[in-house]
Formats: structure tokens, sequence, C-alpha cells
């Protein structure tokens, strides 16, 4: 039973699109930000009874601490599936307000069809524009702009039913109505392509233009899932320009430069398009094979290191590279296979370089 439900949730990391683990300063932001949401809610709880006191915001600011409280314990706990942690964070936060807010607003003191829709709603549309705010800044561009939209067309169904219940729509109401609509739309339409290129810088090797290490490394976890989920193979190629030193050197560091993006060019012409490939550090290169076993990655690798020692590169500079070669293996993590990709590739270079080690 403990297999299925681990299943499911590999599968629904898998179909969300979410990452196994985060960066550790993320984690820790995230770990800070609930810490001082679980704060604001004991506060809130203590002083209810000095106010205006209502069961249901008690008991929905009891039912929030309760959430935050565990998810906070399980995020600073565990180092897996911490993505899908905070998914589930959000996805509580946003019901949690949206919940909140339709029960103030229909049993609050002041009427929509007296003051018009903006005084009632604009207070809670500074709600939905942090949640937005989170949600592109938490999760991919993509994947937060489904969720930013689905957040979008619930306002959007609360505003609409708010209106059903006043007596008489008048142009003031429907003019507040445009307005609000009009709010979510342009954050939308602001925050998306401002998300889509942080995240391109963020992944995206600034020399070469191929994914960082950051980015290599996530393809790697989520390459392993994949393989672990559909009992797939694939290989990774690990490579390195041999003394590149000399060539910053003897040529200068814009010369050096000129060869790595040159070099970055050529390997990705002689990969497959469901490759990937990324600049791992220095002039050391990262290949994703999928869908691919030891033998015709080794030779992959065997037919670049040819192809490259007999090419020219910047200013006719000609050199060789070493590659380490290794594949998946159940029960592998990312770690294990680059442990064994960079023991081989370091066999590669002990044994006289331009050659090819498989681990």
């Amino acid at each position: 039973m403990r297999q299925r439900g681990t299943d499911l949730v590999d599968r629904l990391i898998s179909f969300l699109g979410l990452a196994n683990t985060i960066p550790e300063a993320k984690r820790q932001v995230f770990l800070f930000i609930q810490s001082i949401g679980i704060l604001v809610l004991l506060t809130g709880i203590a002083l209810a009874p000095l106010f205006t006191f209502d069961w249901f915001n008690f008991v929905a600011n009891l039912v929030m601490l309760a959430f935050l409280t565990t998810m906070t314990l399980w995020l600073w706990r565990w180092r897996e599936r911490q993505e899908l942690l905070i998914f589930i964070i959000f996805v509580g936060s946003s019901a949690w307000v949206l919940v909140v807010m339709l029960y103030n607003v229909l049993n609050g003191p002041l009427d929509i069809g007296t003051v018009g829709l903006m005084p009632v709603v604009a207070p809670w549309l500074l709600w939905i524009v942090l949640l937005y705010m989170v949600c592109f800044l938490t999760f991919r561009a993509f994947f937060a702009m489904r969720m930013a939209l689905t957040i979008g067309v619930v306002f959007t169904t609360c505003m609409i039913f708010f209106l059903t219940r006043v007596e008489t729509i008048r142009a003031d109401i429907l003019y507040d109505f445009v307005v609000l609509f009009a709010a979510n739309v342009f954050v939308l339409i602001l925050a998306y392509p401002l998300a889509q290129a942080q995240e391109h810088i963020s992944q995206t090797d600034f020399l070469t233009g191929l994914a960082n290490r950051n980015r290599g490394y996530q393809l790697l976890t989520s390459e392993i899932q994949r393989a672990q989920r559909y009992e797939q193979a694939f290989a990774v190629i690990l490579f390195d320009v041999d003394h590149f030193k000399k060539i910053n050197d003897t040529c200068g560091h814009p010369c050096g430069d000129a060869v790595l993006r040159e070099v970055a060019g050529f390997a990705n012409e002689h990969i497959r398009r469901t490759d990937v490939l990324c600049r791992w550090g220095g002039e050391e290169f990262l290949l994703i094979m999928t869908q691919a076993d030891l033998a015709s990655a080794r030779l992959k690798a065997d037919h670049m290191r040819q192809q490259l020692k007999n090419r020219p590169f910047y200013k006719s500079i000609r050199l060789t590279a070493s590659f380490g070669v290794t594949a998946y293996y159940p029960y592998d993590s990312a770690n294990s296979i680059l442990e064994r990709a960079d023991a081989a590739l370091y066999r590669a270079k002990r044994n006289g370089r331009n050659c090819v080690e498989v681990e």
C-alpha cells in the first residue's frame, strides 16, 4: 500500500511538473515566511476575544494554523518532494483566503447594493495580488500562470456571485466589476513575461546559452523519476575540454570564451532533440541521453570525441576532450550517477586525456 501511495505521489509530481527538491536558500525563505504566518495567526486568535468575535473566522484561523504548522514541520524535516509540499501550502493558503473572503463579504457590515462593489472587494484584491506574486516567485512561469489563472477565475466567479445577490445592479457597480476584473488581468499580463524572463536567466548559462548547472541537476532528477516510473534507461556523459587553461593563458580569456561558445554549439549539433546538454562548470559539460543504454552512450561519446578532435575552433584552435560515461541503474540518485560519471572522467584524464572511459 505504501508503494502504491508513493507511486501516486510521484505521478502527481510528474503531472504537475514539480521538482523533487528546491534550493536550500529558497527552502529557508519559505520556512521563515511560514513562521511569520504562524505568528500572525496565533496573534489573531489570541486577540479575537478583544474585538467583535466571529466563530467562523476563529475556527478558520485555527484550521489554517494547524495546516500551516504541519506543513512547516514537514518542509523542515523532509528533503524530498519539497516543491510538492510548497504547492500544497500554496493551494491551502489560497483556498483559505478565498473562503474567508467569501464569508466576510457576504456577512460584512458593507452592502454591495448600497456602497458598490469596489469598497467591499478591493481590500481582498490586495490578498489576491499577493497570491499572484507568491505564485510567480515560487513556481516556474508556465505552471505559475496556470495556478494564477485558477485563482483569478475563482475570484471573478466570487464577484459574479456577489452581483447576483444585489437586487438592482447599477452602472457604478458594473463599473467596479470591470475595474477589478481588469486589474486582475493587468497583473497577470505583467507578471507572466517578467517571470519567464527571470526563469530563463536563472536556468541559462550566460556564456554558452545552454542550461546551467542548477537546471541540469533538476533535469537529471526529473529523468531519474521518469526512469523509475516507466522503467526506461538513460545515460549520462560528462566531458571536459583538455588543457583549456593553456588556451586562456596563451590567447586570453575572450578567446577562451569564444572557444567555449563554439564547443557548446558543436555539441548541440551532435545530439538528439530529446537529449539535454548543459554547462556543468568551467570547461565541463553534462549530456543527458534519454532512452539510451550504456553501449549507445559510449558510441556517442567516442563519436563526439573524434569529431571534436578533427574540427578547428576559434582562431583555428585545435583541442580535444575527455569523456566519462555512465548509465542509470535502479535506486540511483542524481548524486550517485554524477559520482560515477565524474570518476570515469577522472580516469580518462589520468589515462592520457582525449579518450572515453565508462563507469
